[in-house]
């Protein structure tokens, strides 16, 4: 019942979505239906949006007839009640019962009939919704008795569980009387059944021949791995001798090499010192090359520094050049003033 119930979620839920689609598409119908600066868009989506509540009444209607069957009619009878609009004021008188002026009547009509069909999606919804709520409180519900009926169930499981192996118990502790027959009996003491059968045990001979069939798969076993441990000694005694033999070997090389370094330096050279000490051609070259780099620079460096010393020096002549002209121009501005003095003074 818990899956047939998230299957019904799942179809509301599915349900839902199709209607939120088809409200959504109602509107973008709509939008598209008024096109661009239409000067009644705000009038129309007023009436597109009036909220109106529907309430709908059923008058049952009973009749016998000959045959005692009875059929039941029902009318509906819907009225529609209309809330004002809460973006317009308590004066504005809003009737979206007849066409405005100069109002198509087609796009008016259309908007009627989508209002229609957007109450119809709401009240889908609704509805939906409420389904869908409903189902899951009954989910809720029966998950928590599902949890419930499994607690009982592990607690009952353990409860049998505990029972039978007390039981089991009590049914070993009962003296049972089995009767045998004398080919039956094989416990012999020097030859002969004692008087006192206390120690003896009584299995069935499929055990018996289970305990039989054990004795001789444990001594195949047992054969086996003795040609194991055989095999692991002769692969030790091999490998003793691989040992012997590489050492013998590393000796002699290394005799070899001692010889060699001998011959070559005169005295015995540590081989890992020499590699650590060693010159790496690669490394070299490349210090030889950053050096040339360096040396190239520092040139240039010294070329733009000494160029930049050039220009410092022609830009303080220039200045020093241009200072004199300045003072000689005002101090021919000031004889200019002077002569003009003179001359007006004549």
């Amino acid at each position: 019942k818990l899956n047939s119930c998230l299957a019904q979620m799942e179809d509301r839920k599915h349900e839902i979505a199709k209607l939120q689609d088809c409200e959504k598409a109602l509107y973008t119908t709509f939008q598209a239906s008024l096109g661009e600066n239409n000067k009644f868009a705000r009038f129309l989506t007023k009436v597109l949006k009036k909220k109106i509540k529907r309430i709908k009444k059923k008058e049952v209607e009973r009749e016998a007839d000959e045959e005692d069957e009875s059929e039941e009619e029902s009318d509906e009878e819907t009225s529609l009640e209309s809330d004002e609009d809460d973006s317009g004021s308590e004066d504005e008188i809003f009737d979206d019962s007849v066409c405005p002026k100069d109002c198509d009547e087609a796009l008016f009509q259309n908007t009627i009939q989508l209002r229609e069909e957007r109450l119809d999606i709401e009240n889908a919804l609704i509805e939906q919704k409420k389904v869908a709520d409903n189902l899951r409180k009954e989910y809720d519900a029966l998950a928590k008795k599902a949890k419930a009926v499994e607690a009982s169930l592990d607690t009952a499981e353990g409860e049998l569980e505990a029972f039978q192996r007390e039981k089991q118990q009590r049914l070993n502790e009962l003296h049972v009387v089995v009767p045998l027959k004398l080919h039956q009996v094989e416990y012999l003491v020097d030859g002969e059944i004692p008087n006192d059968l206390s120690q003896a045990l009584v299995f069935t001979n499929q055990s018996l021949g289970h305990l039989q069939k054990r004795i001789v798969d444990l001594q195949n076993e047992k054969i086996m791995q003795r040609e194991i441990y055989k095999k692991a000694r002769q692969q030790h005694k091999h490998l003793l001798q691989d040992k012997k033999e590489m050492e013998a070997n590393i000796q002699r090389l290394e005799e070899k090499c001692n010889k060699l370094m001998m011959t070559k330096f005169g005295q015995l050279v540590d081989l890992e010192a020499l590699q650590a000490h060693s010159v790496n051609t690669h490394l070299e070259e490349l210090k030889v090359q950053m050096m040339e780099k360096e040396y190239v620079h520092s040139q240039e460096l010294k070329e733009w520094e000494e160029r930049i010393l050039d220009l410092r020096q022609q830009l303080m002549m220039l200045t020093k050049e241009n200072t004199i002209k300045l003072q000689q121009l005002n101090q021919f501005c000031l004889e200019k003033q002077q002569l003009e003095t003179k001359l007006d003074s004549l």
